[in-house]
This record gives C-alpha cells, sequence and structure tokens, in this order.
C-alpha cells in the first residue's frame, strides 16, 4: 500500500525544514527507523526515520528546496500499521518555544583531551553523524564520505565500524580551481550563506520585528567576587579542571532575581493574547562555535544548581555544542538568556532578545577602576575596585522600566553583597 511521508514537526515553533540531502534513492528498499534524508531546520540539522518498511516509489521534493511541516516529502510501497514519520520525530523532540541562535558569546573556554573526533571539528557534519563518530570513536580523517562534496553520512560511520578499518580512502582531492577559491580570505570573496549564519539572520530580524527592545543597564563593583576568585581560582581548577570564572555567580544572582521577579523569566504572544510564565528557570547561555557561528545552550531547571554546579553545567554545555554533539534538548527550551560579551572586552553592549523570551542579560568586561567610596561615617574616598555593566534588553510589551530596573538592581545587590564563600563548600 503506498504511503506518504511528510515534513515532522521540529518543535513546536518549527514552521518549515530545507531537505538538505537524501539518503535514499527511488527502488530502495528501506527498513522502519532506517534514515532516509537529512533536513534543517531554525532549531538544529537531523536524521529523518523512515516511519514503515517499504519500497521507495518517488522523492517528491528536491535537495535544497524548503517546505513546511505537513508538506509530501517521499512515497513508499509499505506497511500502512507504522506511525507518521511526523509523530515518530515530534516525540523524540522536545517541543518549546525557543530559537536556537543568539548572537552572543560564553566567557567559558574548556580544554577536553584531543581525541580523533575531536581534531575533525572542522568537517560539515550533521550532529547526529558527529555524536555516532564520538560514541564510537571513530576517527573522521580515516572516513571517506559518499554525501555531496565528501559529505559524511550516517551510513558511512556505521559501514566504517562495521568493517573494522582502520583506514579507508580518503575523499577525492579537491579540484585545485576550488582550493584557490577557499584560501581566498573571505572579504575579497563571495559564496552562500551558510545555514547557521542564515538562521541567525532570520531569528534576529524576527525578534527585532517581533518585540519592543528597550535597554537598561546598571554599573556593578564586583570586588566582593573577585576577592573570592583570586583566594580559589588555582585550587577550583586544579579540583574541577576549568576556571572559576564570573559567569556562574553571575548567573546564580540572575536565577535569584528572576525568582523575585518572575515577570523576567516569561514569553509573551501579543497575536494569541498570550503571556506565559514559567515555572521552571531554563537558563540560556550562548555559545560561540569558534567564530562560526553562535548557539544557545539550555541550562535545564538551572535554579536547582549551586555555584559550583552552574559552573560545572556551563562548562559541559559549551564543550557539547563546540563540539557539535549536542541534540535538540541541548539547545531549545530556554526561558531567559545571558550573553556573555565580555569575554571579548566589551564595555556596554544592547543585544537582541532570544525569542519567545522577554529579556536577555549582556555581561561586560570586568576592569580595575578607580570608584567614590562612601565611609560609615558619611566621609568619601577613592579606591580602585574590579567593576563591570550589566546590560538588560527587555521587552516593553511585557512589562515595564521600573521592574528592568529593580531586576537588574536585585542582581547587582546579590553580586556585591552575597557570602559567596558559602557558594562553594
Amino acid at each position: 500500500m503506498s504511503q506518504i511521508v511528510t515534513m515532522p514537526q521540529l518543535g513546536e515553533t518549527v514552521t518549515e525544514g530545507t531537505i538538505l540531502r537524501w539518503l535514499v534513492q527511488v527502488g530502495d528498499e528501506v527498513k522502519e527507523d532506517d534514515p532516509i534524508l537529512e533536513i534543517s531546520t531554525d532549531k538544529v540539522d537531523t536524521e529523518v526515520p523512515s516511519p514503515f518498511t517499504g519500497q521507495v516509489t518517488s522523492l517528491l521534493v528536491e535537495e535544497g528546496e524548503t517546505v513546511e511541516v505537513g508538506a509530501s516529502l517521499l512515497e513508499l510501497d509499505g506497511d500502512s500499521n507504522s506511525s507518521s514519520v511526523s509523530e515518530e520525530a515530534s516525540n523524540e523532540a522536545e517541543t518549546v518555544n525557543e530559537p536556537v541562535e543568539e548572537v552572543v558569546e560564553v566567557e567559558e573556554i574548556v580544554e577536553v583531551e584531543s581525541s580523533p573526533v575531536a581534531k575533525s571539528t572542522n568537517l560539515k557534519l550533521s550532529p547526529v553523524v558527529r555524536k555516532l563518530a564520538s560514541e564510537n570513536n571513530v576517527d573522521l580523517e580515516q572516513v571517506t564520505g559518499t554525501g555531496s562534496g565528501g559529505r559524511i553520512t550516517r551510513k558511512d560511520i556505521e559501514s566504517f565500524i562495521t568493517s573494522g578499518s582502520k583506514t579507508v580512502q580518503k575523499p577525492k582531492e579537491v579540484p585545485s580551481q576550488q582550493k584557490e577559491k577557499q584560501a581566498q580570505p573571505a572579504n575579497t570573496s563571495s559564496g552562500e550563506i551558510s545555514r547557521l549564519r542564515r538562521r541567525i539572520a532570520e531569528n534576529m530580524v524576527m525578534s527585532k520585528q517581533t518585540s519592543a527592545h528597550v535597554m537598561t543597564s546598571v554599573e556593578v563593583d564586583y570586588e566582593n567576587v573577585e576577592i573570592l576568585r583570586s583566594k580559589h581560582k588555582k585550587s577550583f581548577k586544579e579540583e574541577n579542571g576549568f576556571s572559576l570564572t564570573y559567569l556562574p555567580f553571575i548567573s546564580l544572582a540572575t536565577i535569584y532575581a528572576l525568582r523575585e521577579y518572575p515577570v523576567v523569566n516569561s514569553s509573551f504572544d501579543l497575536d494569541k493574547n498570550i503571556h506565559s510564565f514559567h515555572s521552571n528557570i531554563n537558563l540560556g547561555i550562548a555559545v560561540d562555535l569558534n567564530q562560526e557561528g553562535l548557539l544557545v545552550g539550555t541550562l535545564r531547571e538551572a535554579d536547582s544548581f549551586s555555584l559550583k554546579g552552574l559552573a560545572r553545567k556551563i562548562s559541559d554545555t559549551s564543550s557539547k555544542l563546540r563540539e557539535g554533539s549536542y541534540d535538540l534538548d541541548d539547545v531549545s527550551g530556554s526561558t531567559f538568556t545571558i550573553s556573555n560579551n565580555g569575554s571579548f572586552n566589551s564595555f556596554l553592549t544592547s543585544p537582541i532578545i532570544n525569542q519567545p523570551n522577554v529579556a536577555i542579560l549582556s555581561t561586560e568586561s570586568v576592569k580595575k577602576r578607580p570608584v567614590v567610596i562612601e565611609a560609615q561615617d558619611g566621609t568619601d574616598s577613592i579606591a580602585i575596585r574590579h567593576t563591570g555593566m550589566l546590560s538588560l534588553t527587555w521587552d516593553h510589551r511585557a512589562f515595564d522600566g521600573s521592574v528592568a530596573l529593580l531586576f537588574l538592581n536585585s542582581i547587582r545587590e546579590k553580586l556585591e553583597n552575597s557570602d559567596w564563600s558559602q557558594e562553594l563548600n
């Protein structure tokens, strides 16, 4: 019996996807759960499994074509009792109201052990392929890609594992003309916009067109945090394997402030006339993918972590995204986002809101600066302190400036006056 495979719903806000590559051709026999094509959405690149066993009779869309959710993709002669691909894919993907990418930076730069997979992170691979290679310790440099342009597919990895080969034939040499084109500096050559950059562009424009963006800033005296960091940063790194930066302190202070002002931890949909207040705090931390683009990693139920737990979670999430070993759950569902531009020596930044959040916090660089200190007797003095700005871009549709300032001042008060030593125990 003829069956139609349709474009699955990969996330609540996903409305369309682009066909990256067909993994089957007309006449091929496929089994249920076999991957049949690769799809790119504004959430993630993923392989779509077949919902049933049968023979491919027709490919209904071309590679590179963008189609809406529910559109017909492929026709199969097979078992009608199997579940639809749309249902299966939707069950595997958590439905969330969050775009993937935000153009922001994260401070944590994690050193990872060198491995065959890690050495090959420059290869253009889908997350599914990269994860499979990582789990099986496959040296990607030794795998011959059979996909378009020598792209390595899931079948290539599985075949390599099954064969038990130590070495295989390298992909064909790239023509000299293509090499010359690739070698040209970016500012003197032209080419197609990458899928990730296109997603970022589309999401940023959409956010600007959706929310009423306003920025509010406060200056923070980080001396309280710096004293503790200076005392423990060496032993902390030796014990945990990563640095104790300002970001975990800011993240925890932000979590406390979100509890005080839950409207900042909400979503706003004017078209549907819905203002949703989230019970969980899923903290989004933006990660730079080695200047190739950015993704927002999600720390789910971040309010359940200690300072040390947050530091570890941020470090692990950053590594996961940079290595390409993430899945949809790792890059979706944030309810509030932090952008750490301070790692690039910023002074003041106005980030774009990560939809459907209603606010995003930008952490700026912390520097030694002269400040006026007022003593208890009312006298003033000049002191050198570690200070930096915190910038909040917020949606004026959801709340007003008083809430934005109260929220920021709550974060500042906690950073300046909390006994952070208790959080390291």
